[in-house]
């Protein structure tokens, strides 16, 4: 028997749940959450197991449903820490909307993108999976393959007869056969990051906890010892699922063409060019990059 509780997360200074469930439902078809009426769902993992939340807002609080067979008190603080890391609630981005407002080519972003948080990734390894997923094909190809490895890998759970997803383990893929990953349309190049990656968390050469007690430049470097994680990827983790804040993707296409429209920049700016550009938002660097990220689809 399926049983349910709530729990409720007073909404911080500039942050707009409505504005935010824009960049969770992109419009791509999707396993890993449902979004409908303003409510988001999916299946998270608990010390304890698997557990559905369903995520709503008012004026003042995040509202937070939890589904499971045993409710500890254990699962409800691990369930406020996961949507406090998903919507990086913990953080006070006033000090970053006073920087954005003293640039013309900024200073509209407070306005247009009002309480917008960086959406993170909790789970390491689904960043990383993704990122390896995503390279090289558009973004509508790339959810596909993805949520045909979720449905065939990840475990699932009914509930409201509604079937709910989570992604797939390190060990549920590190033994995936080649040939069911041709099958999904890998490349060979992508099936071995892919198990490159599972066998560095399974071995404990990866481990989230430990990434995140080391430096930045500890980071980067424990990453790169990856073969398949570059500094795109890197860099794209470093932000969205080890909250680091000084993060740039340089070489993204998508941050390219944001310079190139509002900084007039060549449409593939050089290093120097995007440093000038992003020193004045030292110690928000990935919240600038995530912003110019967002203001392709506000054109």
């Amino acid at each position: 028997m399926q049983n349910r509780e709530s729990i409720q997360i007073p909404i911080p200074k500039n942050l707009n749940f409505k504005n935010c469930i824009p960049q969770i439902d992109r419009r791509y078809e999707e396993s890993l959450y449902k979004v409908e009426n303003g409510c988001i769902r999916r299946l998270i993992r608990l010390s304890s197991g698997t557990a559905l939340i369903e995520i709503t807002a008012d004026i003042n609080f995040m509202n937070i449903q939890l589904t499971k067979e045993d409710i500890s008190q254990q699962d409800l603080l691990e369930s406020q820490k996961y949507v406090l890391e998903w919507f990086d609630m913990d953080r006070d981005i006033s000090l970053f909307y006073d920087l954005l407002r003293k640039y013309p080519q900024t200073k509209e972003f407070p306005k247009l993108f009002q309480g917008l948080r960086i959406i993170g990734i909790p789970d390491l390894f689904e960043a990383l999976c993704w990122c390896v997923i995503g390279q090289q094909i558009n973004l509508t190809f790339a959810h596909k393959v993805k949520n045909i490895l979720v449905q065939r890998y990840g475990k699932s759970q009914m509930i409201n007869d509604n079937t709910y997803y989570i992604f797939p383990t390190p060990s549920d893929l590190l033994h995936v056969d080649r040939e069911e990953f041709v099958k999904m349309q890998f490349s060979k190049q992508k099936i071995d990051y892919i198990q490159n990656i599972s066998e560095a968390f399974c071995s404990g050469v990866l481990k989230k906890s430990e990434l995140k007690s080391l430096s930045k430049s500890d980071q980067m470097n424990k990453l790169l010892s990856i073969k398949g994680i570059g500094p795109w990827t890197a860099n794209y983790v470093m932000m969205k699922s080890l909250g680091d804040m000084t993060c740039i993707t340089y070489g993204d296409t998508g941050l390219s063409a944001a310079l190139h429209t509002l900084f007039d920049t060549d449409k593939k700016p050089n290093k120097s060019t995007i440093d000038t550009i992003f020193e004045p938002f030292t110690g928000w660097e990935s919240y600038l990059n995530f912003y110019l990220w967002s203001s392709l689809s506000n054109d």
